[in-house]
């Protein structure tokens, strides 16, 4: 107990060093409301990317493929007509080990009028056994639901409160924080459900986050050189080995797609020791 609470009073001497502001529904939403969302394709990025595994840092391909769609909440699923628009973000990550791929699927939805959290789902598969994770919000309650195959684990269910404008999924913020207010050194503190993309269960009762922004960096990656935001993201406890996550959003990438100044996400350092670097960029119909 002791630990979250200097955790938590690390975070507010962070919120008052830095000019805050208000909650998700106030970031810039030029990148979300560029009409190029419905050109009818979807956004797919590459990164050379990294995880530890067994103690070993393991090279793999990772992407992230995002585009609009309706949602039913009543079904929680994609919607045949009507529903709410959602941003779906699809986090893929296949890491090969000496023995077996582990393989991640994680898709987050955020609604395209607040940027808030809709729905977050993950399952992961190898050659021991598969988990499957789904966190639904609810008008004010997160709806939780985890299952592994590991011994001691099993089936987990429970509910949360999380009816605060500041509500988010730390594995969406691949996307929302593409809305940051860049250039002016701000810093946001958001209430949010913790990463989520492990095959074990994972803390799922909202924590405390801080967003703050660095400066812009000169990166040297796999797609060429690129100026890019720097934002770090301190959790109030460590998940996956880690409090401190780090986030580079692109100025442009020109010749891209990202003329219009989307903020891609070129560069990324998580939980569970994840590396991730932009190896290209391109729009298409996948499911083509």
């Amino acid at each position: 107990m002791m630990r979250r609470w200097t955790a938590m009073a690390a975070l507010v001497l962070l919120v008052l060093a830095s000019p805050g502001f208000g909650q998700l529904s106030e970031l810039n939403r030029a990148w979300a409301d560029d009409p190029i969302w419905h050109d009818g394709l979807c956004e797919i990025a590459t990164y050379e990317a990294e995880r530890v595994i067994y103690g070993q840092p393991r090279t793999y391909t990772a992407r992230l493929f995002t585009n609009k769609e309706r949602y039913d909440a009543k079904s929680t699923t994609k919607a045949s007509s009507g529903g709410v628009e959602v941003f779906k973000h699809h986090r893929r990550d296949d890491v090969p080990t000496r023995n077996y791929t582990y393989h991640f699927s994680t898709m987050a939805y955020v609604d395209t009028r607040t940027l808030g959290p809709v729905k977050l789902e993950m399952g992961s598969q190898e050659d021991c056994g598969a988990t499957f994770k789904q966190f639904v919000l609810d008008r004010g309650t997160l709806r939780t639901m985890q299952s592994s195959y590991f011994p001691g684990e099993g089936l987990r269910e429970g509910r949360h409160s999380l009816d605060d404008e500041r509500a988010a999924f730390v594995d969406a913020l691949t996307l929302t924080l593409r809305g940051f207010p860049f250039g002016g050194g701000r810093s946001l503190v958001l209430r949010a459900l913790p990463p989520q993309i492990d095959t074990h269960l994972t803390p799922d009762d909202p924590m405390r986050v801080m967003v703050r922004e660095l400066d812009i960096d000169e990166l040297d990656l796999p797609i060429g050189r690129v100026r890019a935001h720097h934002l770090v993201v301190e959790m109030e406890e460590s998940v996956g080995g880690s409090r401190r996550l780090e986030y580079w959003f692109a100025e442009r990438l020109e010749g891209a797609g990202d003329e219009a100044g989307r903020h891609v996400l070129v560069q990324h350092a998580g939980p569970w020791g994840v590396r991730m670097r932009l190896a290209s960029i391109e729009r298409r119909a996948y499911w083509k």
